[in-house]
């Protein structure tokens, strides 16, 4: 489900066992989104399933080790629900690479900032990710060493492949390569956010590839 509009409330699961906490962020986000509270790690992939919630915020101390295989159910079944995974609820380490990787769209800290746990929703429900800069350093690196093992071939069929796109997803691709999100390429080009979606969903089917962080490396490359 696409994040909703000026009328509507967007609506956030928190999946907790954490009782206080999760009423905490309940607290917290009620005034601008639609909250619901889920305590038990069975049922939260269906829950999802039948309530299409545009985030879902997952307490790892819920799921111990199902995390990973519970966010790629979520992400198969609900494909328009939002991630976010937060840290410093247990003692298991949350490797913050291999979820993004599996799906997650963004992490914060339980005792994060009333202000800053709004802000996070509202990115990551407008398609943006809320991760730290160390973790966006780190997956650049590690997309850039991927691709320079295949520099001039990528450069070639990239060349052929931004030839398939339109006008308009074209500018769309050139304005999330110089860092836009959607809410600001939705302003400038006078579209709606929704558009700005489908038109990077096209942008993605037809260079191949599967997020903006690989679009920004493409057209690195083909430049």
């Amino acid at each position: 489900m696409p994040a909703s509009d000026a009328h509507t409330k967007a609506s956030i699961l928190i999946a907790s066992s954490n009782t206080s906490l999760a009423k905490q962020f309940t607290r917290i986000l009620a005034d601008e989104f639609s909250t619901g509270i889920m305590d038990q790690a069975t049922p939260t992939c269906g829950c999802i399933a039948e309530t299409h919630p545009h985030l879902v915020i997952l307490d790892p101390d819920l799921f111990a080790d199902s995390l990973p295989e519970t966010i790629s159910e979520i992400i198969r079944t609900t494909p328009h629900t939002r991630i976010i995974v937060l840290k410093g609820t247990t003692e298991i380490s949350v490797d913050e690479m291999f979820l993004f990787k599996t799906g997650a769209h963004g992490f914060c800290d339980a005792d994060i900032q009333p202000a800053l746990l709004i802000k996070a929703a509202h990115a990551v429900c407008h398609g943006e990710i809320w991760v730290p800069r160390q973790l966006i350093t780190q997956l650049i690196g590690e997309l850039a060493r991927e691709n320079s093992t295949d520099t001039l071939k990528l450069s070639h069929a990239g060349a052929e492949s931004v030839a398939h796109l339109t006008p308009r997803e074209l500018q769309v691709a050139k304005m999330v390569h110089l860092g836009g999100n959607n809410k600001i390429i939705a302003r400038e080009l006078e579209i709606s956010e929704r558009t700005v979606k489908a038109h990077l969903s096209a942008i993605f089917r037809k260079l191949d590839i599967e997020n903006r962080l690989h679009l920004a490396l493409f057209f690195n490359d083909i430049s």
